[in-house]
């Protein structure tokens, strides 16, 4: 789990749970593999952990008011099922919204997803939407909840469910208690380890920016600062958050895959635009670069733009912007080792000091929108 409601609501599941009745009985070289186990809808386990879910998800909606948005769920529907190849078991997964505040996702045993409408206030792109699904979808696949629950009562994932499933009087307690570890995200650091690393490799399969798992979790880390009071589940004064961070960057860096949370956080993103004869570079609506409208200023501004996108990156230290001087021009600005304009310019040209200073602001701008990464470098 990577987010947790406040301890509020987790004693509302285990009061409904128990009180009302039970029925009765990109990056492909890393990609995954996708599963083939099409038999796995046949197994009995797969059925009972279906069964037990099922009835879970019949409390939780007597208790929370869901949102019916066709296109909201179709959308989730759709990343979904990007991903659901590269699980290891053939889960009938189905996504459901909750309304609250709250950012809080959860995924019930048998593959009932759930995401506050907070949640998806919170996440900015469609990597990050498949970062907490891929990262929930393990935790179901692994039957992680279920072992928990398994452990504390010293049973088989097996005996649990029948024991579950018999209507006895220990039933109550023991779905509550799967329907709590979910909810809250009360999983072991092993469990959530394995949900990151896991999580990962689906997200790379699938053709999501792996960065994603990273910027969510610092996003729940930013959110507790400012909330203390709050228990989100994942926060900096968590010394295993801070790991499990550091764990994910250094897996990046073990693929040869860049960091770039610009991308799964949709900043720093760039336009050219012409107006009233003038023509413009833009990085997040604001404007860092411009001149007269003509051929050449247009090919200026494009080429800034594609170095821009690719090398400008949230990460990019502001000394990787240098000015210097250069024997057969009058002057150059490189972005790393690449020159990303060059005198002599235009006229009417914004000139390359003040360029400078306008891609350093948008850096600012950008980093002030999720300042927690710089805790990361």
């Amino acid at each position: 789990m990577l987010n947790r409601p406040p301890r509020i609501i987790a004693v509302a599941l285990l009061l409904v749970l128990c009180v009302f009745p039970l029925l009765v009985p990109n990056y492909s070289a890393y990609a995954a593999t996708p599963s083939s186990a099409a038999e796995d809808e046949f197994d009995p386990q797969l059925r009972r952990e279906i069964e037990i879910g099922r009835r879970a998800v019949e409390q939780i909606e007597q208790r929370w008011e869901l949102i019916a948005d066709p296109v909201r769920i179709a959308h989730l529907t759709m990343i979904m099922e990007r991903l659901k190849p590269y699980l290891e078991r053939n889960i009938p997964y189905e996504v459901r919204i909750i309304r609250s505040d709250i950012p809080n996702a959860f995924c019930l045993p048998g593959g009932f997803i759930f995401f506050t409408s907070g949640m998806l206030e919170l996440l900015s792109s469609d990597s990050e939407i498949a970062a907490i699904m891929a990262h929930e979808m393990v935790h179901v696949d692994q039957s992680h909840g279920m072992r928990m629950a398994a452990r504390s009562r010293n049973l088989s994932i097996a005996a649990l469910a029948v024991t579950i499933l018999s209507g006895g009087a220990m039933a109550p307690a023991i779905l509550a208690q799967v329907g709590q570890i979910a909810m809250t995200g009360a999983y072991s650091i092993e469990f959530e380890k394995e949900a990151d690393s896991m999580g990962m490799d689906i997200l790379i399969a699938a053709g999501y920016h792996p960065t994603a798992m990273i910027t969510v979790m610092e996003k729940f880390m930013q959110k507790e600062m400012r909330q203390p009071i709050r228990d989100f589940g994942i926060f900096m004064t968590h010394p295993e958050s801070v790991e499990r961070v550091n764990s994910m960057r250094e897996r990046l860096r073990s693929l040869n895959i860049p960091i770039e949370r610009k991308i799964p956080l949709q900043l720093l993103r760039t336009s050219v635009n012409t107006y009233d004869g003038n023509a413009s570079l833009l990085i997040d609506g604001v404007e860092v670069w411009s001149g007269p409208q003509n051929t050449y200023t247009l090919e200026l501004l494009e080429r800034a733009q594609n170095l821009i996108d690719r090398d400008f990156q949230m990460e990019t230290p502001p000394f990787d912007l240098r000015l210097e001087i250069d024997g057969a021009y009058q002057g150059l600005l490189r972005l790393g080792n690449n020159v990303l304009a060059i005198k002599p310019l235009p006229e009417g040209m914004t000139g390359l000091a003040e360029f400078r200073e306008n891609l350093l602001g948008a850096l600012a701008r950008a980093q002030s929108r999720h300042p927690v990464a710089t805790f990361f470098r």
